[in-house]
């Protein structure tokens, strides 16, 4: 689950250079074919959409500061070291559909709200209660994004005792500073507890209730259930009380920040973001407050697949056949082929196109999602060893492959092949001739065996092969060859990255790309492709297309499908 911060550079010159490149379905084949495009130039969504938020802290970002410490909010994933959780992914969609670039500041508790108030931040995210102390204390809140309650954390062995029903003579434990905690002090008499012990956040709240230091913590109910999901020596008890929204927090004085960021939540909850963003974390969806005052019973849930509205907050696997690992999905890719697949240089994390597109299908069906990283080669030899279930790096599945040994997804975009050069070399001829020309290109791509089948015809003077896109692009730069031979999209990625590359010449061969599996497993790839035309049919493609190359790209209706190219999917394009 990890989702590295995404770092979206402005659009200069490069401004539609994906677009030419990504226009696959009329530009790639015979010269006398004649081209189709869409409408005009990609839009520079970065500047346009992020000029549309006053306020922000610093331009270009969304500053949005958490505790870390409050699953399934905010927590940090102990593999990755990344934040992650119900906020984090609400957060992360807003800054994407922005335009942002997201960051989030870590601290406890108290020091969030502080922060915020001496505006060092843009929004506080760790599941907030916009109660009326806040409000009156120079807060502002979005429109509520979820609900919840109040409910008795406690040892599984307690589980059947009374929890808030009663609590007297109790020793109880809560987060400091929050609105847990504000209930238990401001009704110490009514409810007639013994002593109550503050913890600086929910892991150590946790910790000293297993530890017999209290007796139940007062805690949020989503927060509650997740922890008994996770532990077997956790449970509930009694009643959940005080049902209330939550929402994003702002300082005072930012109601057009607020507002701004309040239209992308609303599309978020209309378009069925938030429902599949709660079926991740909590299994179902949870019933969204039409305002922060509203009063319960709250009864409208966010359009969507909601599935069930009731039972445990834990998403089951879905039934997906021949899975490498139970409830897991291993996905290989190399970390080297951007925007497909690429290492954030800040976290650590895989990030990228291909990564997105899993995360979603893992998360849909209810699985882990592991990506472990290799070069190319050894990506495809340890599919076919059946140590993976998903090859993803933005792989054709042409006729070699089909015949080695895989099989397919559905397409879920589409690109072509083209000249990456050197800045000064962009008006040369690419591969219209590369007479006498060194060629470099990625070791077992289809792009090397292109330029390997076809030596004679090209008549290109020498090819050296690099084990991924950094090292043939560092050999590029440094006069190793004069040429690489570069899938069309991962050229123009690198071109709008770095302003010594740029590309050249014709776009050739258009393709599809796809998941990849070891063949035998036309069962796990069958489940899945219902899931991706699920995505593609609900608009998840195209915003995930708009994050990664600014504009949507034609997706061909099967593998096999011949160019061009002009079912685009479905969303807003």
């Amino acid at each position: 689950m990890e989702r590295g911060t995404m770092t979206r550079r402005r659009w200069p010159r490069w401004a539609g250079l994906l677009l030419s490149l990504a226009l696959v379905a009329a530009a790639c084949g015979d010269g006398d074919s004649e081209a189709t495009t869409t409408t005009g130039e990609a839009e520079p969504v970065t500047t346009e959409a992020a000029a549309t938020v006053p306020g922000l802290v610093e331009e270009g970002k969304l500053l949005v500061v958490t505790t870390g410490n409050f699953p399934p909010f905010t927590m940090i994933n102990e593999d990755s070291g990344a934040n992650e959780g119900y906020s984090i992914d609400l957060a992360q969609e807003v800054a994407d559909r922005l335009g942002l670039e997201l960051e989030l500041p870590t601290v406890d508790f108290v020091a969030e709200m502080e922060g915020l108030a001496s505006g060092l931040y843009d929004i506080a995210d760790s599941g907030i209660w916009p109660n009326t102390e806040r409000q009156e204390a120079g807060f502002v809140f979005s429109r509520p994004m979820t609900s919840t309650g109040i409910i008795a954390q406690v040892r599984a062995e307690d589980e059947d005792s009374a929890g808030f029903a009663n609590v007297t003579g109790l020793i109880i434990g809560g987060i400091q500073g929050s609105s847990q905690e504000k209930h238990v002090l401001d009704n110490e008499a009514e409810l007639g507890y013994a002593e109550y012990l503050g913890f600086q956040g929910a892991a150590e709240a946790l910790t000293g209730l297993l530890q017999g230091r209290v007796d139940l913590l007062v805690q949020d109910s989503l927060v509650a259930g997740f922890a008994a999901v996770q532990n077997d020596e956790l449970s509930v008890a009694g009643p959940t009380i005080l049902a209330h929204p939550l929402s994003f927090t702002y300082q005072t004085g930012n109601e057009g920040k607020r507002d701004a960021i309040d239209v992308v939540i609303n599309e978020m909850i209309a378009d069925g973001a938030v429902a599949r963003i709660q079926q991740k974390w909590f299994g179902r969806c949870i019933p969204i407050p039409d305002d922060i005052n509203a009063v319960e019973p709250y009864t409208t849930l966010p359009e969507g697949d909601c599935g069930t509205t009731s039972g445990d907050v834990a998403a089951g696997p879905a039934v997906v056949p021949g899975l490498v690992e139970e409830g897991k999905l291993l996905v290989v890719t190399t970390g080297n082929f951007p925007p497909f697949t690429m290492i954030n240089e800040d976290s650590g994390a895989n990030e990228g196109y291909s990564i997105d597109l899993a995360q979603e299908v893992a998360d849909r069906l209810g699985l882990e999602l592991e990506l472990p990283t290799v070069d190319f080669v050894a990506e495809m030899e340890g599919l076919a060893s059946g140590l993976y279930d998903i090859a993803d790096s933005g792989i054709w599945p042409n006729t070699e492959r089909q015949e080695a040994g895989f099989v397919f997804s559905r397409p879920m975009t589409s690109t072509g092949i083209i000249a990456q050069v050197r800045a000064e070399d962009e008006d040369s001829a690419g591969f219209a001739n590369v007479t006498g020309l060194i060629i470099g290109g990625i070791q077992g791509s289809s792009q090397e065996k292109h330029v390997l089948d076809n030596e004679a015809e090209l008549g290109y003077a020498e090819y050296l092969g690099f084990q991924g896109a950094a090292e043939a692009l560092t050999g590029l730069l440094q006069g190793r060859v004069d040429l690489l031979v570069q899938d069309s999209l991962v050229a123009g990625f690198a071109a709008v990255q770095n302003d010594e590359l740029s590309v050249a010449g014709p776009t050739i061969l258009a393709h599809p790309l796809s998941f990849t599996y070891q063949t035998g497993n036309e069962g796990k790839r069958d489940a899945i492709d219902v899931v991706i035309n699920e995505m593609i049919a609900d608009g998840t493609v195209a915003r995930i297309q708009q994050k990664w190359f600014d504009r949507c790209i034609p997706i061909p209706d099967d593998i096999n499908q011949g160019e061009p190219y002009t079912t685009m999917p479905e969303g807003d394009c």
